[in-house]
């Protein structure tokens, strides 16, 4: 498979849509503004690293990141993880994707969990790797089936790949399945790849699990700056793993493609980790918020749209009961300036044809969401003849 043969089915949605008026799709937190994050820094003490932003060399950072923003990372982690157990990349869309570069060979077999984003599955392609797929549902509440897995495993599967928390339906992997994976990998000798972008943003902080690169050396777990801090501008996505073996992989695989990122921006997301529980208090703040609102709106509406409360992150899947897919029901949201995420979007079987996600992670949220109320009044009456 070439690089180029697959679009990026988001990302051509997204082109259509620069102007869009709602943003109903996305999944981000509210971004954080430059200086919102120096004040911040400056309550916390961290004068140093305002200071350093303003006076800095814009020489090349180290590859696969500078040793403070790597030792910065790993206090987001257990002990098994300290700044030798982090590569830094340019996003976590780079990162996914080198690493099934750097950990997949032509011919390998890879066990990838979906709906997911894309890049996920993309990238064990790119890499030559043959792909079964292992379907989530809402019946089991999004949850993997483990026997499923297991039934998948052959001789040369080298790869297990999830999203936890789920995108798009924001659940959360009960722990027990987590550690059944783990035990999977580790019996048969593949690695997991976790895309854990969204971690940090439980609803119920308590339900938080541990990280896959905490629970064994087989564990890779993807994190960025983009989703539970909004600081997607600072380019910093990173993986982490026990395995310093891999380490030196992805680090060869990083300075191949990409050399380094920019240090000014590994220097403001050390800024946004040393302030993250003011940051995720507010963004968390935004989502409880929005949900409140959803809760009431899906009740209201619940002969149109089935709603299975998220667990975690800014992202919901929705199911519409009118008659027309999410792919047609995007269409005409978007001739009213709506985006919303349709199936087509996670490659979704037939059986979720209806499902369409939506993003409430941000604080223009509530606008979209009257709109959307708008819209569906208008219509309510002849879907329902």
């Amino acid at each position: 498979m070439h690089l180029l043969d697959n679009p990026i089915r988001s990302d051509q949605l997204l082109e259509k849509t620069f102007d869009i008026d709602h943003r109903f799709y996305a999944s981000s937190s509210e971004p954080l503004d430059l200086q919102e994050l120096i004040n911040w820094t400056i309550e916390n003490g961290d004068q140093e690293l305002v200071d350093l932003m303003h006076d800095h060399s814009l020489g090349y950072a180290d590859n696969g990141g500078s040793q403070d923003i790597r030792a910065e990372i790993a206090t987001l982690y257990d002990d098994s993880i300290t700044e030798d157990n982090i590569v830094i990349f340019p996003g976590a869309q780079t990162g996914m994707t080198l690493t099934a570069l750097a950990m997949i060979h032509d011919g390998d077999h890879a066990i990838v969990v979906t709906p997911s984003y894309q890049s996920l599955e993309e990238g064990i392609k790119y890499a030559g790797g043959d792909v079964t797929r292992i379907g989530l549902t809402p019946e089991d509440n999004w949850q993997v089936n483990v026997d499923a897995v297991k039934a998948a495993i052959r001789s040369n599967t080298k790869y297990l790949v999830f999203n936890d928390p789920h995108n798009p339906s924001g659940s959360l992997m009960k722990p027990e399945i987590k550690s059944e994976l783990v035990k999977l990998a580790e019996e048969h000798g593949f690695h997991v790849f976790s895309d854990e972008v969204y971690r940090l943003l439980e609803i119920n902080p308590d339900d938080r699990s541990a990280s896959v690169a905490e629970m064994t050396k087989n564990g890779l777990a993807l994190g960025t700056m983009a989703k539970p801090w909004g600081a997607g501008g600072c380019c910093v996505g990173w993986v982490a793993c026990q395995d310093i073996d891999v380490i030196r992989k992805l680090q060869k695989a990083q300075h191949l493609f990409a050399v380094c990122v920019s240090r000014t921006g590994e220097i403001q997301a050390r800024m946004v980790i040393r302030a993250s529980d003011k940051i995720i208090e507010r963004n968390m703040n935004i989502i409880n918020e929005n949900l409140v609102l959803l809760d009431q709106f899906f009740d209201e509406y619940s002969d149109l749209f089935e709603w299975m409360r998220p667990e975690a992150s800014g992202t919901g899947f929705v199911k519409f009961k009118g008659p027309m897919t999410s792919n047609e029901l995007a269409e005409e949201l978007l001739e009213v300036g709506i985006l919303v995420f349709p199936s087509y979007i996670f490659d979704c079987d037939e059986s979720q044809k209806q499902y369409f996600r939506i993003g409430f992670s941000r604080k223009t949220m509530p606008a979209a969401l009257d709109a959307f109320k708008t819209f569906v009044d208008e219509r309510k009456e002849s879907w329902k003849s």
